[in-house]
């Protein structure tokens, strides 16, 4: 029953509600997947998908979290939630940090039980969104070949960024994914511009 609940409140005009009810469905899915047959039957995932296009903020970063939850402990709901991956994507894109960093690690928990949707992340273009994230945030060198320390510390503190990379390495453990990213993305471009930060 609490499911059918939650399934009118993720309905519900009210911004405030909508956003309380993903995040209660991203909690309840945070540690464990019991509650994931039950989502599935509630049909709660779509709704959940459409929220992730919410004209507010906060609905956006709690909807993208329940379903990065959703995908965590198993492959069970892959199918399920394959139709996210376009909406998760563009949410990588999101003004927001904890909202970008929410997108890609739904995206890297999707590929994380399983290569089920590895060609879909290939297709989408799932491994290009998550380089650019990170490279569009990058900090350049200026003429004279110094960094911003500013530039930097913002970088490195952003938690989207890490998030990124880290699903990056759970894409690459697959060999359609890393075939991706060593011939069409600029991975070892990338991590060469990042490891020359450190010097």
């Amino acid at each position: 029953k609490i499911c059918g609940d939650l399934r009118g409140l993720l309905a519900c005009s009210s911004t405030n509600i909508r956003t309380k009810a993903c995040n209660a469905i991203g909690n309840m899915v945070r540690y464990s997947d019991a509650f994931y047959d039950s989502f599935c039957q509630a049909e709660i995932l779509p709704q959940l998908i459409a929220l992730c296009a919410d004209g507010d903020s906060a609905c956006r970063k709690f909807a993208s979290f329940a379903l990065g939850n959703s995908a965590f402990h198993s492959d069970a709901l892959y199918g399920k939630l394959a139709p996210a991956i376009p909406q998760l994507l563009r949410l990588l894109e999101d003004e927001d940090e904890k909202t970008r960093a929410n997108a890609a690690g739904a995206i890297g928990n999707l590929v994380r039980n399983s290569s089920e949707l590895c060609s879909m992340m290939v297709q989408e273009g799932a491994l290009q969104s998550l380089y650019n994230l990170v490279n569009a945030r990058r900090p350049r060198t200026t003429v004279d070949g110094a960094k911003s320390s500013c530039t930097l510390e913002r970088f490195v503190a952003d938690s989207s960024v890490k998030i990124a990379l880290f699903s990056l390495g759970n894409l690459a453990v697959h060999s359609e994914c890393r075939h991706e990213l060593q011939s069409s993305i600029g991975a070892v471009y990338l991590c060469r511009a990042l490891m020359g930060l450190c010097r």
